[in-house]
């Protein structure tokens, strides 16, 4: 899989080549993209590579995100945003002995929570993506990969906002973006559960969210509140370096009561 990679990515080792070999070929075949241009700086618990779409993607680049083996993730706190979630309940009653080997995190339980993982990440994109939420937009999955827009260019990646250096202006608006978009995701029942500087890109003029497969549904998660209040504390927190409010506490506070009671 060659092709011109620029001066901020490596060229996929033999390893990794022989690794995404599969998930890549898959969305070959399906003529989403034609060649893989090189790696992009691996996440906690993905690789990200920057690929040349194909006549049915619908964009000139595409990120193929795909997970590493969970042994190799450094994140480390799934259980935490599993609690509560449909798409198991669902896995538990129509799959039963397999269901089982999940509860017992079996070698089979193992390998269907990773799929489960990587296929949350493009749903909640597909969701959020259709409700217009600024969020990259997904292309296809496999079930150790996803496909998406690629925010960037061939000469580099959107930076992130923890990277990024502000005026005084921007960052006022940034921060309105961001809080209105999670606004606009509990209005629909999610909840990031990961949000940080770390995972906003910038690209266009406007923050975009990545990294969704935690995403937690605030009707049934028992921990949903307080993690919208940890999304909202990590934002304010950032922000407040450019002389904006630190008022994460109250603001999420204000959030999740016009929730509860319908009013978003």
């Amino acid at each position: 899989m060659p092709g011109a990679v620029r001066e901020d990515r490596q060229s996929p080792s033999t390893a990794e080549a022989t690794k995404i070999e599969d998930d890549i070929l898959e969305f070959m075949d399906r003529r989403l993209i034609e060649e893989v241009l090189g790696s992009v700086r691996p996440g906690k618990e993905a690789d990200l590579y920057v690929c040349r779409a194909g006549p049915e993607a619908g964009h000139r680049l595409l990120a193929a995100k795909v997970y590493r083996e969970r042994s190799r993730r450094g994140f480390r706190a799934e259980e935490t945003y599993l609690e509560g979630r449909a798409d198991l309940r669902r896995g538990r009653a129509a799959l039963g002995s397999v269901a089982r080997a999940v509860a017992r995190r079996s070698t089979a339980g193992k390998a269907l929570l990773s799929e489960i993982w990587v296929r949350r990440e493009y749903e909640v994109l597909r969701r959020l993506f259709a409700e217009g939420v600024p969020v990259p937009r997904p292309v296809a999955c496999t079930a150790r990969a996803v496909l998406m827009e690629y925010l960037g260019d061939e000469a580099e990646a959107a930076p992130r906002l923890i990277d990024a250096v502000l005026a005084p202006d921007d960052a006022w608006r940034i921060r309105a973006e961001l809080l209105d978009l999670v606004e606009r995701c509990l209005a629909v029942g999610l909840i990031h559960g990961d949000l940080s500087a770390y995972n906003v890109l910038l690209f266009g003029g406007r923050p975009y969210v990545i990294d969704w497969p935690q995403a937690v549904d605030a009707a049934v998660h028992p921990g949903a509140e307080a993690l919208l209040a940890r999304d909202v504390r990590n934002l304010t927190r950032h922000f407040a370096r450019y002389g904006c409010p630190d008022d994460g506490p109250g603001r999420a506070l204000d959030l999740w009561d016009r929730w509860r009671r319908g009013q978003l």
